[in-house]
C-alpha cells in the first residue's frame, strides 16, 4: 500500500504533554511500514496544510478502529508557523484520522485489516475501512465538498423536467425510482448502497440517466463510475447519456464531461466514466495501467446487478495467508469495495447475493406492475410442445451399443454394450445426448406459427453453438418444405462465435432482417428489441433469474407493428423445470490446481487445516480417476513408482501430519501430470431414436382447457361480487370506478391468475372469436350477460352518443376527441385527470371547464354514463 503524492512531515509537529513524536525527517512513501519513525505516526499535508494524521500499528497489531490515538494527537495539537491548520470541529483541529497495520483489508478480520478512516468534523460520523489512500487532490476535495448542502439541493429541486416530453419524459414510476434513491442517499448516508429493481422494458437506462444528472446537477458526488459486465450494455447507456436531452434541449454529455470505455484513467474534470468489470479488475489488481486511487470515484452504478457478483466466502483466521485472497472475494466485489464510493445496483431479477451486496430494494418496479399499468406486454399461456422423446426421454436398452460423438477427433464411435439401462431426460438434450429427430418434430411445429418475413421477430435459446447452428439449418429446410421461401438474411444466428455480433444485433433491432435470431447466451440480456413476439425454448435452464431474463426479450411495447402480447414456444418442459434448486457444496474446490493445493499444503502449520487440505487434494484425486484411459494409467503408475490413483488415494489417508508435506512434494511430477494432460473429454451421445410431436397445448395456470379457465374466472366472480368493491362496483355502478381501484383490482386478479391476455386467448379458443376485451368487460359480459366489447368499442359507442346529443364547437368536438383517445389508452376519466398529464400542460380543469361553458363536470358525468348504458 502506497499513498501516492503525499509528503509525510514529522518535524513540524508539537503536542502537549508528548516531546518527542516520530525521527525528525520526511518520509516519502507512508504507507509502507514501518516507515522509518521511531514510533510511526504520521501527518498528511498539501503545502503547509495538516489535512490528516495517521496512526500506524504493527504489522501483526490489531489496529484501532475507533482512532483513538489519533484523536487523542488531533486534540492535542498546537499551531505553529509552518502549520496551517484548517479549522476546529468541537475539540479536533484536523479533520482526516486514520490507523493502519499495512494488512489489505479483508471483511472477515475487520480488526485485524485495512485503513481505517473517519471524518472528524462532524460528530455523527463513523470509522469504516479504506482499501487503500486517498490522493491529496481527493482528500482536498472531500474537504470542500458540502453533502448537506448537495442534499438541499435535491431536496428543493423539482422532477418536472424530468417528466417533460421536451426531456426524458419519464414515467411517474421512474421518477418515483429517483426519489427513493436519493432518499436512501440522504437519509442512510453510512449504509452507502442502494438496490433498484425494475423489470426488463421499463427504463432503467433512461431513469439512471434521469439519476446521475440530479446526482451530478447537484454536485453530490464529483465523479460516477458506470460499471458492466459487458461492453455493449456499456455502450447502451453512453448512447443514452449522449444523445437523450434531460433540460433546456441538452443532453447530459452535453453539459458535463465523461469518459468513455478506452479511457483508462478518468481526466481530472470529468463526472462520469464508463467501464466493464473485466477491465477494472485488471487496472486494480494486475497493475495494468497508473493504479487508481479509492477517492477516483465516489459514486458507483452497476447495471445488471444480479450477475456474477458474489459475497465473500466464509473464512477463518487460520486461513488468512493460506488462500490466494481471490478465493475469499470475488472480483466484482473487490471492484465495488475498493472504491471509497455509495454503490447503486439495478436489476429486474435480484437474486440472494445482489441484495446481501446492495441491500434490500429501496424500490421495486415488477414485470406484473408494468404489465397492468400499460408498461410492458403480457405473454399469451404458452405454448408447451409435447413430442415422444421430450416426454419419455431418450433410452437405451441394457445390451445395445450406444453411440459417442468425440468433440476432440470429430468422430463418432460406438461404446461397448450396456450392462444396465441408460436414459436422458430432456434437461440433457443438445448438451449431453444429440437427437437430430427431436430438434426437427420441434421444428417443423415451430415453422406453423412464425412468419420470417413478418414484422413479429422470433429468438430461439439453443443449448450450445453447435446446436443453434443445426435449429438454423432445420428452420431453412422446414420453411422450404412448406413453400416459404426465406430471405438469406431472415434467420441468424447471434453468439459469441459469430463475427461482428454486435452489429447483427443492431441489425436485429433496426432493420427488417433478421427476423428470427437464434443465440445461447450473448442476448439473455443486454439487448433491447421491442419488436420481438415469440420467445422460443429448445435449451432447459434450472435458473429462474435466467429465465425470467430470457422472457424479458419479449416484454417491451412496440405500438409501430400493434404488439399486444408475446408467445412463448416451449419445447424442453420449462416451466414444470422451475423448482428451487439446492447447491451441493463440494469438499475441494474443482477450479484449484492440484500444483495449487500442494505449494498451499507448504505453508500450512495448523495440524487440522493440514488433514483439511490433504481431504481436498484426495477429493481432486476421485474426480480424476474417473474414465482413466489405459495409456493414461501407464503414465500414473510412471509418476508414482507403480501406484495408482486408487492407491494413491489410500496411502495418502494414512500418512501422518509430519509425512504430509514431504509425500505431496515427492509427487510433483504427477501433480504436473494430472494438471496438463488428465482432463475430460468432450463428448456427447448420439441418439437416432425416433421422435414426433404428439400435442401442443397451452398453459392455462390452474387450468388444462380454455374452457375451464372463462369458467373458472367465473365462478371467482360469483364468489367474490359481494366481497371485492370494485366488482361490485364494475357490476352496478361501473361510472364510478376510479383508476386506484381498477389497479388494485387488477393486481388481486393477477395473483388469483386472471388477467386479459390469458382471458383474451382463452376466449378465441373457446368462441373461435379474436378479441381484445379488456378486465371490465370480462366482468361484466361474466356477471351479466351482456355482449363482449372490446375497449375501443365502448368509448367509440358513448362518443358517438354524446356527440349526437348536443351542438358542439369545432374546439369542443377536438377536445372530446382528445378524452375519446385517453379513455381508450387509461380506461377511466374524472376530473382529477385533467390536471394531470397531458391536459394539465394545456391550462388543466380550468381551462378546459371555460372552454365548455363551466359545464366540464356534467359533461364527464354524461359521457361516463353512455359508457355502460349498453
Amino acid at each position: 500500500m502506497r499513498a501516492a503524492g503525499w509528503e509525510c512531515d514529522t518535524e513540524n509537529i508539537n503536542y502537549k504533554n508528548k516531546k518527542t513524536l516520530p525521527e525528525k525527517g520526511k518520509n516519502k512513501a507512508i504507507a509502507e511500514w514501518p516507515c522509518g519513525g521511531k514510533y510511526a505516526d504520521y501527518a498528511l499535508f498539501i503545502g503547509t496544510e495538516l489535512y490528516g494524521l495517521v496512526e500506524a500499528k504493527k504489522y501483526n497489531t490489531d489496529i484501532s478502529t475507533n482512532l483513538r490515538q489519533s484523536k487523542v494527537y488531533s486534540e492535542n495539537i498546537h499551531p505553529q508557523a509552518e502549520i496551517t491548520l484548517l479549522g476546529q470541529w468541537d475539540t479536533y483541529k484536523v479533520p482526516f484520522l486514520y490507523s493502519t497495520n499495512g494488512k489489505k483489508y479483508l471483511e472477515q478480520l475487520k480488526t485485524k485489516s485495512g485503513i481505517w478512516f473517519q471524518d472528524i468534523r462532524k460528530s455523527t460520523n463513523r470509522p469504516y475501512a479504506l482499501k487503500g489512500w486517498y490522493s491529496p487532490e481527493g482528500l482536498k476535495k472531500l474537504y470542500t465538498r458540502d453533502s448537506e448542502e448537495a442534499n438541499e439541493k435535491l431536496l428543493e429541486s423539482d422532477y418536472d423536467y424530468l417528466a417533460s416530453p421536451s426531456g426524458l419524459s419519464l414515467r411517474d414510476y421512474q421518477i418515483e425510482a429517483i426519489q427513493s434513491v436519493e432518499n436512501k442517499i440522504i437519509e442512510s448516508p453510512f449504509d452507502k448502497r442502494a438496490l433498484l429493481v425494475m423489470a426488463t422494458g421499463t427504463g432503467k437506462t433512461r431513469t439512471i440517466n434521469g439519476l446521475i444528472y440530479r446526482l451530478i446537477k447537484a454536485n453530490r458526488f464529483k465523479r460516477i463510475l458506470f460499471l458492466t459486465d459487458r461492453k455493449l450494455l456499456a455502450t447502451q447507456a453512453r448512447d443514452s447519456i449522449k444523445e437523450n436531452k434531460v433540460e433546456d434541449q441538452q443532453s447530459f454529455g452535453g453539459i458535463y464531461p465523461f469518459d468513455d470505455l478506452g479511457t483508462t484513467i478518468p481526466d481530472s474534470g470529468s463526472r462520469l466514466h464508463f467501464a466493464t468489470v473485466q477491465s477494472m479488475v485488471k487496472r486494480l489488481f494486475y497493475n495494468e495501467g497508473e493504479p487508481l486511487t479509492v477517492d477516483t470515484y465516489d459514486c458507483i452504478i452497476v447495471d445488471e446487478a444480479h450477475r456474477g457478483y458474489q459475497l465473500d466466502k466464509e473464512m477463518n483466521e487460520d486461513d488468512f495467508g493460506i488462500r490466494n485472497e481471490d478465493d475469499y472475494v470475488a472480483q466484482y466485489r473487490k471492484v465495488l469495495d475498493y472504491f471509497d464510493a455509495f454503490k447503486i445496483g439495478m436489476t429486474a431479477t435480484p437474486a440472494l447475493h445482489t441484495t446481501e451486496i446492495f441491500g434490500e430494494s429501496v424500490y421495486n418496479y415488477s414485470y406484473r406492475r408494468a404489465v397492468i399499468d400499460g408498461n410492458l406486454v403480457d405473454h399469451e399461456p404458452p405454448f408447451n410442445i409435447k413430442t415422444y422423446l421430450n416426454t419419455e426421454g431418450i433410452t437405451w436398452e441394457k445390451g445395445e451399443k450406444p453411440q459417442v460423438y468425440d468433440g476432440e477427433t470429430g468422430e463418432i464411435t460406438d461404446l461397448d454394450e450396456l450392462e444396465d439401462e441408460l436414459k436422458f431426460d430432456v434437461e440433457h438434450f443438445n448438451k449431453q445426448v444429440l437427437n437430430d429427430n427431436f430438434n426437427r418434430a420441434v421444428v417443423q411445429e415451430l415453422v406453423k406459427h412464425l412468419d420470417p418475413e413478418g414484422n413479429e421477430k422470433t429468438i430461439i435459446f439453443a443449448a450450445r453453438d453447435s446446436h443453434a447452428d443445426t435449429i438454423i439449418n432445420m428452420l431453412g429446410e422446414e420453411f422450404e418444405k412448406i413453400g416459404v421461401d426465406v430471405h438469406e438474411k431472415a434467420i441468424q444466428k447471434i453468439t459469441g462465435s459469430v463475427y461482428d455480433n454486435a452489429q447483427l444485433t443492431r441489425d436485429f433491432k433496426n432493420e427488417r432482417y433478421p427476423n428470427i435470431v437464434v443465440t445461447v447466451d450473448l442476448l439473455t440480456t443486454g439487448i433491447d428489441v421491442p419488436s420481438i413476439c415469440n420467445v422460443v425454448f429448445m435449451r432447459r435452464v434450472r435458473s429462474r433469474i435466467l429465465y425470467e431474463q430470457m422472457l424479458g426479450r419479449a416484454t417491451r411495447l412496440c405500438r409501430e407493428i400493434g404488439k399486444e402480447s408475446f408467445k412463448i414456444f416451449d419445447a424442453v418442459r420449462l416451466y414444470e423445470a422451475l423448482k428451487d434448486y439446492t447447491q451441493i457444496q463440494t469438499v475441494g474446490n474443482p477450479s484449484y490446481t492440484f500444483q495449487q493445493l500442494v505449494e498451499e499444503t507448504e505453508r500450512i502449520s495448523d495440524e487440522q487445516r493440514l488433514y483439511k487440505q490433504v481431504e481436498q487434494i484426495i477429493a481432486k484425486l476421485q474426480r480424476k480417476s474417473r474414465n482413466l484411459t489405459a495409456e493414461q494409467k501407464e503414465h500414473i503408475s510412471y509418476h508414482t513408482d507403480g501406484n495408482t490413483i486408487e492407491g494413491l488415494i489410500q496411502s495418502l489417508k494414512n500418512t501422518t501430519s509430519s509425512e504430509i508435506k514431504n509425500t505431496v512434494e515427492q509427487l510433483s511430477s504427477l501433480w504436473n501430470y494430472l494438471d496438463t494432460k488428465v482432463y475430460k473429454k468432450y463428448s456427447q451421445f448420439v441418439s437416432t431414436h425416433e421422435d414426433s410431436v404428439m400435442e401442443v397445448t397451452r398453459g392455462y395456470g390452474n387450468a388444462d382447457r380454455p374452457e375451464d379457465y372463462i369458467e373458472g374466472f367465473k365462478k371467482f366472480l360469483q364468489e367474490n361480487s359481494n366481497t371485492i368493491t370494485a366488482i361490485n362496483i364494475i357490476c352496478n355502478k361501473p361510472q364510478e370506478l376510479d383508476r386506484k381501484s381498477l389497479k388494485e383490482l387488477k393486481l388481486l386478479l393477477d395473483e388469483k391468475g386472471f388477467n386479459e391476455t390469458s382471458l383474451n386467448t382463452a376466449w378465441k379458443s373457446t368462441k373461435n372469436v379474436d378479441i381484445a376485451a379488456d378486465i371490465i368487460a370480462y366482468i361484466r359480459t361474466l356477471s351479466m350477460g351482456v355482449d363482449l366489447i372490446t375497449p375501443q368499442e365502448r368509448v367509440q359507442r358513448a362518443i358517438s352518443k354524446l356527440k349526437s346529443k348536443h351542438q358542439w364547437t369545432a374546439v369542443q368536438l377536438r377536445w372530446i376527441d382528445r378524452f375519446e383517445k385517453q379513455l381508450i389508452a387509461e380506461t377511466i376519466l374524472t376530473k382529477q385527470d385533467l390536471d394531470l398529464r397531458p391536459f394539465v400542460d394545456e391550462g388543466g380543469f380550468t381551462r378546459l371547464n371555460k372552454i365548455f361553458n363551466n359545464e366540464l363536470e356534467e359533461l364527464i358525468t354524461e359521457l361516463n354514463n353512455e359508457l355502460y348504458s349498453a
